[in-house]
């Protein structure tokens, strides 16, 4: 499936998007909406900080095309973006924690169900929602989760090597300076210039509110046995989610990237442990495939949302 229609992002066209705010289970708590509230709700739930608070200004290229047939939500999780970090330093990145506050958002809002679209560790928060809280839950996309498939448990991808420093997943770039922010996120990038600069002066400011928070949380967490945390933040009551996803009872869309440096192995065998799920994979494309091949990527999660 492809596009060559002209992709209208959130940085071209701002007053098509609504910057807003609500208090969430005591946390201030930013989101960004757009589109015709009649439509039907779509949720996107946004992966990793980068260690640096990314949030959700990486749907740039996504959330006005999907707005032209959804009511497009895009939350800013705790300690992302300029929503509040987590009363507890050390639920800092944990995606549990995360989840349930994005459960939160969704019932404060008055959401669900509502369709989700969740990227990376985002994929593996929609998935534990749809296992814990189904009802909440119209459709669901999962786009190259290595936190859902288990690819990146044990830091053996070769990437690794190249991106954290040796037995930790604490990068080696300078978050802290432009080129530095632009080296480590064009890591997950087929294409270098999708990290455009308008994204890259957002994510320098965004590196001067978290790095640090983030820099000093991981240093704890890599000090000891920080493989075997990095697995249990993963897991659901001591099993990991990967063994968990047969309970699906909405089956999802995959999205995934030929050239993902999260690889694609773990993601196939996921698909097959899935009853009803689909899955494509997209050439010319790395872990931010929306990013690479944003036309592609709209267009799928259209097609696949407005069909179920």
């Amino acid at each position: 499936m492809h596009t060559s229609e002209k992709i209208v992002t959130i940085y071209e066209a701002p007053e098509r998007v609504k910057d807003q705010y609500a208090e969430v289970d005591g946390y201030r708590t930013h989101y960004l909406e757009a589109g015709d509230p009649a439509a039907p709700p779509l949720l996107l739930v946004h992966g990793g900080s980068v260690k640096i608070g990314m949030g959700v200004d990486r749907w740039y290229p996504t959330i006005l095309p999907l707005s032209e047939t959804f009511h497009v939500y895009a939350i800013d999780q705790l300690g992302h973006g300029d929503t509040d970090a987590p009363r507890d330093p050390r639920d800092l990145g944990m995606v549990t924690a995360r989840a349930e506050h994005v459960i939160k958002f969704i019932e404060q809002l008055g959401l669900g169900p509502v369709n989700l679209v969740g990227q990376s560790q985002g994929g593996w928060i929609i998935t534990y929602i749809t296992l814990k809280r189904p009802e909440l839950v119209a459709n669901l996309v999962i786009i190259d989760s290595a936190s859902l498939s288990g690819s990146a448990v044990g830091g053996k991808l070769p990437f690794f090597k190249d991106a954290f420093r040796p037995g930790t997943m604490i990068p080696k770039a300078d978050l802290t300076s432009r080129q530095g922010i632009h080296d480590h996120v064009s890591k997950f990038t087929h294409t270098p210039d999708v990290v455009t600069d308008d994204l890259l002066d957002r994510l320098v400011a965004l590196s001067g509110k978290w790095f640090q928070r983030y820099r000093d949380h991981d240093l704890e967490f890599w000090q000891d046995a920080g493989w075997d945390r990095h697995q249990a933040m993963y897991s659901i009551d001591g099993t990991y989610i990967s063994e968990l996803v047969h309970e699906l009872t909405i089956p999802p869309l995959l999205l995934c990237a030929k050239q993902s440096n999260k690889g694609i192995d773990a993601s196939v065998e996921l698909y097959k442990k899935i009853p009803g799920a689909q899955m494509h994979i997209i050439d010319k494309a790395n872990h931010f495939l929306w990013l690479d091949q944003p036309g592609e990527v709209n267009s799928l999660i259209t097609w696949y949302l407005s069909e179920h």
